[in-house]
């Protein structure tokens, strides 16, 4: 994916972070506007270095800035700065949550690792009773470490984005959902990239590319596939000989037929007159 792609998604999705060769996926930003992971989208809240690591949404704001989601097939993107381990994703139907309990863990694949880049994961499904214009949270906590604070150990994170629930018939966004990771940004070449694959039966961009990825393990080899295409013009080639043959024999018997017939006339007609 070309820069200009990316940074015309981020621009979409609010992000904070200045857009560049070393910036785009938020490696320039950690630290000065996000921890190690933040939402890239729905927009999450103000991220504040004294409350990074305190639940249940590291950030000393409340809900100030909401993003519409859909009521069924919704997905959040993620900017990552650095690597994470035991990424999770929760929910709270409330206003305004200020306490851990107030969330649920969505029903999704374990996320042990996720490296810098981009990745994009499907959230569970809602429940019936939420309805459209209802309110919630979705949290993001993960495990990373911060060097020149903790000289590297592990520490908890953790991040809010504040929703509105719509119908998902009436949601038309265009959702900065990719995978990537941050090798992909300095490849010379945007075709040789190689996306990351986020967590199993988490990510619709995941699904298709396992999907593509079993078709063409099954699928025919360039050889296979080429000799199908010489048989199938030689086996087309025959049809139309044999169709032409049959058209020329059923001509010729024709003629034949007609020329006997304009012999016997002839001759009966010959026949006639000598009498």
């Amino acid at each position: 994916m070309k820069f200009n792609q990316l940074s015309v998604l981020a621009v979409l999705a609010g992000s904070q972070f200045v857009v560049g060769d070393e910036e785009v996926h938020g490696q320039g930003a950690e630290g000065t506007v996000m921890g190690p992971v933040a939402f890239l989208w729905p927009a999450d809240r103000p991220w504040s270095a004294s409350a990074d690591n305190v639940a249940p949404c590291g950030s000393t704001s409340g809900p100030s800035n909401r993003t519409i989601f859909p009521l069924s097939q919704g997905s959040v993107a993620l900017s990552i700065a650095d690597d994470a381990w035991n990424v999770a994703f929760s929910i709270a139907f409330d206003d305004d949550p200020t306490t851990q309990s107030q969330f649920t863990e969505q029903a999704v694949s374990n996320i042990s690792s996720i490296e810098p880049g981009h990745q994009c994961y499907k959230i569970a499904e809602i429940p019936d009773s939420v309805a459209a214009g209802s309110n919630a949270t979705i949290q993001l906590e993960y495990w990373s470490s911060v060097d020149n604070e903790l000289d590297g150990r592990n520490q908890s994170f953790y991040a809010c984005a504040d929703i509105t629930f719509v119908e998902a018939s009436s949601f038309d966004i265009q959702v900065p959902c990719f995978n990537v990771t941050s090798a992909d940004f300095n490849s010379p070449d945007p075709s040789t990239s190689t996306a990351s694959p986020s967590a199993t039966a988490t990510s619709d961009s995941a699904a298709a590319e396992a999907s593509s990825s079993s078709s063409n393990s099954k699928g025919l080899s360039s050889g296979q596939t080429a000799g199908i295409a010489v048989g199938v013009v030689v086996a087309s080639l025959l049809v139309v000989g044999v169709v032409a043959w049959a058209v020329l024999r059923k001509r010729r018997s024709q003629v034949a037929d007609q020329e006997v017939a304009e012999n016997t006339t002839k001759a009966m007609s010959e026949t006639a007159s000598a009498r």
